[in-house]
């Protein structure tokens, strides 16, 4: 098990503001949500149908359409919650180094070196800045099946859950993008923990996996199953 998981409960204890009010950039679409609303800003910006879908995510088919309505504000992972100067990749490269890292300045703010593993792709890293936060169910595919409701704490706790955090190559990361368990898989050794993961987080906030993506996690689980 990563090491962060085995000190998901301490960090759990983190603040994560229940804010309802929305400061900062607007989102492709021209507008921004607004606790449980959405306010337009800009000519041409329309509504996402966010607050007024009827039934079951399950028949929501042009995800893409949503895509629009995403703001990284929303989702923000570099806060300092604790107050002490650490944003939450700071926070995480000090708990997962499997020795005493060191800083950049003597304020101990950002990390600079220590020894990581990426889970992903098994490679050992030793600068911080080669490695950066990857979210196992990434926060665009969040949004789009049915994270866009959730109120702005529970996005914010959502993006700064160490379950749904990794460090990661950056490399790795551009690769996998967006992209559900149907498109990305991490080495076949990581693979059962992987979709694990995904199980386990998709519960915890009632998030819907699509079909292809719930197949190809099956398919993983019974090797998985068969390997024990």
């Amino acid at each position: 098990m990563n090491r962060l998981h085995q000190v998901l409960p301490g960090l759990l204890a983190l603040f994560i503001p229940a804010a309802s009010a929305h400061i900062g950039n607007l989102d492709q679409n021209g507008g921004h949500y607004y606790g449980r609303s959405y306010h337009c800003h800009m000519p041409g910006c329309v509504y996402p149908d966010t607050f007024t879908r009827i039934g079951s995510e399950r028949m929501v088919s042009n995800r893409r359409a949503r895509e629009r309505f995403f703001n990284t504000d929303d989702w923000n992972f570099e806060l300092d919650f604790d107050g002490d100067c650490q944003s939450t990749r700071q926070e995480v490269l000090i708990l997962t180094s499997r020795i005493p890292v060191r800083y950049t300045n003597p304020r101990n703010c950002v990390v600079r070196t220590g020894e990581w593993v990426d889970e992903y792709t098994g490679e050992v890293f030793e600068v911080a800045m080669q490695l950066d936060i990857d979210h196992v169910i990434p926060l665009m595919y969040a949004h789009t099946h049915g994270g866009d409701r959730w109120d702005p704490g529970t996005k914010l706790q959502f993006a700064n859950d160490p379950l749904n955090i990794m460090m990661v190559d950056r490399r790795e990361i551009r690769r996998k993008r967006d992209r559900g368990p149907s498109r990305y898989l991490p080495r076949e050794e990581f693979q059962c923990e992987y979709v694990r993961l995904w199980d386990a987080i998709a519960e915890k906030y009632d998030l819907f996996i699509e079909n292809r993506d719930r197949n190809a996690m099956e398919d993983v689980l019974e090797e998985c199953s068969d390997s024990n």
